[in-house]
Formats: C-alpha cells, structure tokens, sequence
C-alpha cells in the first residue's frame, strides 16, 4: 500500500470537498484521512503542498498523429507565406516532406514544386481537412488541381500517397506521442487513429504493445472505413486490457467552417453555399443502421447548425441499445431547436474549448448570418448534456489547463475579446469537463473523482485550479502525472 501525504486532494464531488491524505493500493484508491489512520503502508509519497485532481483525460485527440506532429515541421500560427516558405526550405533535404499546422496564407503547388518535383510534399492545413501538395503528389494520385490545394476525401487521398509508417515506427510515434501528453497532467485519451497508417489490425496491434509498456488509458474510435475489419476481428466492445479500449463507430457529417463546408441553416457569406454532407443523409443512415445492427454506438464529427440538426434526426430514428450512448464530435454552432431535441438523448458532446479560442472572430467572417448560439456550453449543461473536454490534437495543444482556460475565459487568440461570454464555465464546470465528463464514454463508474474503489490516476500541480490566478492556467504549474498509481511524470525542479 501506498500513503500519498502533505497534498489537497480535490474530490469533485464538490467545489469543497478537500482531503489531507490519500491511501491507493493496486492501482485504486482505498481511503482518505482518518478512514486510513491506521494503516501500514510499504511506500510513502511527500507530495510537498501539491494540489491533486481526478487523472485529466483528452476525450477527442489522435494519438499517433499527435507524435507525428512533434516528429515534423509544425506551421501553426505562422501567418506570413514568406515565413512559411522558408521553414519548409529549411526542412526539405531531397526526401519526403509532410508539414502541420498551416494556416492558409497563398502557397500553392506553383511555391511547393520549387522545392521539388521529385519527392512529395504535402502541407496540412490547420482545420485537418485540407491540404497543399505539390505536382508530385497530384501526379501519384492521378488528379489535375491548378492550386493543389485539396479538401475533404481527395485531401485524404493526397495523403495515402505519402510513403507507410512501418510497425515499429508507429511505435515510436505513439510513443512521443503519450511522453509528451504526461507532461500536461493527461492519463488518458479518447484517439482516432485505426484508419489512417497501416490499417486497423497493425494499428490496433501498435497500441497493444506500446501500452503494455507505457501505463494510458487509451480509448479508441473505429473510422467507418475500418468497421468491417473490427467486426471480424471479434474484438469485443470496450475493454480489451486495463490501459485499452474500442469505442464507437467514428463518421463524418460534414466538413468545417475555415473551408466552407461545414453545413450551415444560411449560405456562407457571398456564396450561395451552405456547406456540404461527406455522405448522402441515405448512405449516411445506412452507416448508422449498420453499427445499430452489430450492437455499436457512434462517434459523430458536425459542425455546422443544420448538420447537427440532421445528425440528431437520424440517431432519433436509430437509438442505440439501452444502456449505451453516443457522442457528437465538436458541435460549436447551434440552434435552439435542436438544444431542445437533445434533452434526454443517450449522447455525451467531445467539445474542444480551444476551438473557441482559435477560430473566433475570424470564424463568423465566414458566414452571412450569425448561429443562433455559438460554442454554448453552459446552454449544453443547463439543458443536462453531458460535455467531455478534448483538443483534437493534433490541431490544438492537448494541454487541460489551456482547454479551461477558454472555457472559462471565452477569449480569442486574435483579438483577446471574450465572445458569447454568457456561454462561459464556472472552474469547477470546466474541471469536469476533463475528468467525470471525458470518463463518461468508457462507460466506468469508478473514474473521473477521487474517492475511495476509483482508479488511482492522478493530475498534481503546484496551485490550486479553482482558486488561483486564472493566468496561471497558461503557465507550466504541472507537479506531476500519476497513472494506476505509478508516477510517469515529475517536473525535474521539484522536490
């Protein structure tokens, strides 16, 4: 037995609710405070005044595209084309090139075929839906673009021209990928990531030897293209290890606002469009009829208002089985209609506060008449929706505080103006959002709080989250990251 002593262990069961003292045994949590007075105990952890909450968990990222990531040249928040230009030269050595994170800023095919016309080069821009490739590339795929940009299904076809990761390699890129997330206080994460490299089997193979390794709570999506392939491996629905999960059914609606497709109630501003379905609604339906027929839930990307109006007509039509739930994958525009519709719907929301952050004001620019509510979380909660708190990583840091912080703060990276400020979180609201709230998919009761017979994950740091200086929620405050109570990360300046 372990007695983790001199820290605030913050419960969640509510705002107040503080323990001096913490007793874990075999990965669980067996006491507090006088109930562990006791006891003997073969290790004791000092924990200096730490501030210790529930594990925080990401519930919508892309673990191994995260570690990709940080393994290539990243373009985020790098707005001048000729900065750009110049990162990419300096990456390029007569090999592949793929960068992230790039906000458009004029380059086509003309600047990247400067560079090469012998080696793909592939940029992927910031919203994850489109991407800038060189002739190389359209030229492997057989396709004629005079921009070489490309969105949406030929965006991803661009890219499966760009050369396999081996076994091992993913490996690695997992790897990176959950190192770097202990160093934000995150012990688990809700990853899409089995249709995009070397199919669901290796994929799925990957993170069974790279947990057995390295103690995650790792959940993952099945993309609807890979269904086929979970329904015969016999797989069965949600756990597999300790550390290993197989969740929903993930699909696509529509597509995003930075590139216009996302499907909104009103046209786009001077455009007659409104955004587009990736599916017919009928091809869409049958996908979700199929999941229905093998007893699986759903993972629903929308983002626009009429999309997710849609979206909540069909899983209305189809529900899942009793007991089980679906979620939505991002829902930053909607109306009030389609709140009412939600109440008492088996569905959770993976909502991604620093979206808000990222996208506003520019985002409203993009349409002609303003969503009756945007990015409404507090409306969400008030009307008994359950939100989960995530990144999208790679798109966005998959840091909690930093996903708090726009919750809370509503702020723009651009202007730093706070928008829809009455949609904003209360600390505790938000502190939720990463720890009950993203627990509630993988449909475990002992997850999320602290409190005895839960798991002992744990997310520490030096100040305490609900009373602090709420700049700090944008500083380095992590103390460190306990999974199943193993310590996987420790700042190196603390005691």
């Amino acid at each position: 037995m372990k007695l983790w002593k001199n820290g605030y262990f913050h419960t969640l069961e509510n705002e107040t609710s503080v323990k001096k003292q913490m007793a874990t045994h075999l990965g669980v949590i067996i006491g507090f405070d006088d109930d562990i007075k006791d006891m003997s105990f073969e290790e004791v952890i000092d924990l200096y005044g730490a501030h210790v909450y529930p594990g925080f968990v990401d519930a919508h990222l892309h673990l191994i595209g995260y570690g990709r990531k940080l393994s290539r040249p990243n373009l985020k928040n790098v707005k001048d084309k000729n900065i750009v230009l110049h990162i990419l030269s300096e990456a390029f050595f007569d090999q592949p090139l793929f960068a992230e994170g790039y906000f458009e800023c004029g380059i086509t095919k003309n600047e990247l075929n400067q560079m090469s016309r012998n080696y793909p080069i592939i940029i992927r821009h910031n919203d994850y839906h489109s991407v800038t490739v060189n002739d190389f590339v359209l030229k492997q795929m057989n396709y004629q673009s005079e921009t070489g940009i490309l969105t949406e299904d030929i965006a991803e076809q661009a890219m499966d021209t760009y050369p396999r990761y081996t076994h091992e390699q993913l490996k690695d890129l997992l790897k990176i990928s959950i190192n770097n997330l202990y160093k934000y206080g995150v012990t688990g994460g809700h990853s899409d990531d089995l249709s995009y490299y070397n199919g669901f089997t290796d994929t799925l193979s990957v993170f069974d030897e790279v947990l057995n390794d390295l103690p995650f709570r790792a959940h993952l999506l099945v993309h609807h293209k890979v269904m086929n392939d979970y329904i015969k491996s016999q797989r069965m629905f949600l756990d597999q290890t300790k550390y290993l999960q197989i969740g929903s059914i993930k699909m696509f609606y529509d597509g995003t606002v930075s590139s216009k497709t996302a499907l909104m109630h009103h046209p786009y501003r001077n455009q007659s469009s409104n955004g587009m379905r990736i599916h017919h609604k009928d091809e869409f339906e049958k996908m979700v009829e199929k999941a229905r027929l093998n007893a699986l839930t759903v993972a629903i990307h929308v983002i626009g208002d009429l999309g997710l109006l849609e979206v909540i007509e069909i899983l209305k039509k189809h529900p899942p089985k009793n007991g089980t739930f679906d979620r939505l994958i991002h829902t930053p525009w909607i109306d009030k209609k389609t709140v009412e519709q939600m109440e008492n719907m088996p569905l959770s929301i993976d909502i991604q506060p620093q979206f808000l952050s990222s996208d506003l004001p520019w985002a409203l620019d993009y349409f002609s008449q303003t969503p009756e509510l945007g990015f409404p979380w507090k409306t969400l909660l008030k009307n008994q929706i359950i939100l989960a708190g995530s990144s999208d990583a790679p798109i966005e840091i998959p840091n909690p505080l930093l996903g708090m912080y726009a919750a809370i703060e509503r702020k723009s990276d651009f202007n730093h103006e706070s928008y829809f400020e009455e949609e904003a979180l209360t600390r505790f609201e938000a502190l939720k959002l990463y720890t009950k709230g993203a627990n509630f998919s993988t449909m475990h009761k002992n997850r999320g709080l602290l409190k005895k017979d839960f798991i002992a994950d744990f997310s520490l740091y030096d100040d305490n989250l609900l009373e602090m200086n709420i700049e700090k929620f944008t500083q380095d405050i992590l103390y460190a990251t306990v999974i199943d109570e193993k310590i996987v990360y420790k700042k190196v300046n603390n005691s």
